[in-house]
């Protein structure tokens, strides 16, 4: 499980490098790191069907092996497109492998305070995956080029398709069917609800593809509630809704996610544009963040069994965004000593969210609804990554874009200078620049354009996590996992 979270900081580290090589457009980057989280959202809850339907174990191995093509695929890839089709086909993979991984663990301990360790341990290794991206990511790019990340994920999955058979028992839920109208309507959403994010940052949300991009999104959502309404086996039963508990837990899970892919991805490139970090650098600064993650979400079940799902999430979240705003000291040069404390205090909330959100959505449901559970949470999860990830990636591309020409006249750069440095910093490019007190304007207006560009993604975050820690310290159930049935 942890290589599917290897591959998001992996290729997040790899940002600059793909586009200096490639000349990418900054909307084209944001897609590079979109894809594999939108097919893994729109695929992971019918992944579960899937997994219920001919064995947990089977459909780990399937989206084991497919990952890992999708790794060959980016490797080979020689433009953009071939990037994002491989990250699309790792989503696919990484869609089979979570929630099937996570319904293995959970039907492995009936004792829920039990389950509730296994899953925070579950959860924890996901970290050791998003830690170890960036440092794996580093040493190679200090070598090779970034084609040779992309071979981690496929030696990582040859490894698992070994032992896989000798460790993991199969299981499946005998009676499920594949709800193909409801995936087919869940994926379109999510698309839609993706593209209209992402390109409506650079077009503008008025714009007529779109305002049909959000009819797209609302239709589709609409169909998929009323499908898995009268479905008799749904692929998520949507009647969980009605517990005021579950939906906010999804909600948290949501919003956790929104930061835990907005925040690095922005963090990546405000190492690496303003100060100057290489990929390994970068990966050294993500640490404290990584680091606490993990720690702190092996140590969850226990924290949880002393105060509660309501406490753990609601204190969590409020922690995160203080974590953000930390990070609002981020200076427009090299310094780092102002940055870690930011990065310590966001890697503790999330490691207080993540972990008892998962819980809490599994030990709230019926045993036999483990499973759909798992999915949904792991899709709510992935939904925010995906939201995390364009929203945040496309406010700073864009909002940096915006900026950046007035900047560079108001340095006293010249009019047809800066529209050049401004061209060629939206494509990853570097123009050429006087030398003098007038190259020196330029570092200073490009850096801290791109400064200002992070603290708004960081605003933004902040408040979307205060705004759902208020539900979630009103409605979730109280309850420790020792109190569950």
């Amino acid at each position: 499980m942890s290589m599917t979270f290897v591959n998001i900081t992996a290729t997040v580290s790899s940002l600059a490098s793909i586009q200096t090589d490639l000349h990418t457009s900054t909307t084209t980057l944001v897609w590079v790191t979109s894809a594999y989280a939108l097919a893994v959202a729109g695929l992971t809850l019918c992944a579960g069907t899937v997994g219920d339907l001919i064995g947990r174990r089977t459909v780990f191995l399937i989206g084991t092996a497919v990952l890992g093509a999708g790794s060959l695929i980016c490797f080979f890839a020689g433009d953009a497109t071939g990037v994002i089709v491989g990250e699309a086909v790792m989503g696919v993979g990484g869609a089979f492998v979570l929630p099937n991984s996570l319904t293995v663990v959970s039907a492995s301990f009936a004792d829920p305070h039990r389950r509730t360790e296994a899953i925070s341990i579950w959860v924890g290794f996901s970290g050791v995956g998003l830690a170890a991206g960036p440092l794996i990511a580093g040493v190679l790019l200090a070598h090779f080029s970034w084609h040779s990340v992309f071979l981690v994920n496929a030696a990582i999955s040859a490894l698992v398709l070994i032992v896989t058979p000798f460790f993991v028992v199969n299981s499946r839920h005998l009676g499920r069917r594949i709800d193909i109208p409801g995936v087919l309507l869940a994926t379109v959403s999510v698309v839609a609800l993706t593209y209209g994010v992402i390109q409506g940052s650079h077009v503008g949300y008025t714009d007529g593809r779109i305002i049909v991009a959000w009819g797209i999104f609302l239709a589709g959502l609409g169909a998929f509630v009323v499908v898995e309404r009268r479905s008799g086996d749904p692929m998520l039963d949507v009647h969980l809704f009605r517990s005021a508990s579950f939906s906010t837990t999804m909600a948290v899970g949501l919003a956790a996610m929104f930061g835990f892919g907005g925040v690095p991805l922005i963090m990546v490139l405000y190492f690496e544009r303003v100060q100057g970090a290489s990929a390994l650098n970068t990966g050294w600064r993500l640490l404290p963040t990584l680091a606490v993650y993990v720690l702190v979400s092996v140590v969850a079940a226990r924290l949880v069994a002393r105060v509660g799902f309501k406490v753990m999430l609601s204190a969590g979240l409020v922690v995160t965004a203080i974590g953000a705003v930390c990070l609002l000291a981020t200076p427009a040069g090299a310094s780092y000593g102002a940055v870690w404390p930011g990065m310590v205090i966001f890697g503790l909330g999330e490691g207080l969210v993540l972990a008892p959100t998962t819980a809490a959505a599994v030990t709230s449901v019926a045993h036999e609804r483990a499973g759909m559970a798992s999915a949904a949470v792991n899709m709510f999860r992935q939904l925010g990554n995906v939201l995390g990830t364009s929203i945040i990636g496309s406010l700073l591309t864009s909002n940096f874009a915006h900026i950046l020409p007035q900047r560079l006249i108001s340095a006293g750069v010249s009019a047809p200078v800066a529209d050049r440095v401004a061209a060629a910093a939206g494509h990853g490019g570097t123009a050429p620049a006087p030398k003098g007190p007038e190259g020196i304007a330029i570092q200073h207006a490009v850096a801290r354009a791109f400064t200002d560009s992070v603290h708004k993604g960081l605003i933004v975050t902040a408040v979307v996590l205060l705004i759902v820690a208020i539900p979630a310290a009103l409605f979730i159930a109280g309850r420790r996992p020792s109190q569950q049935s």
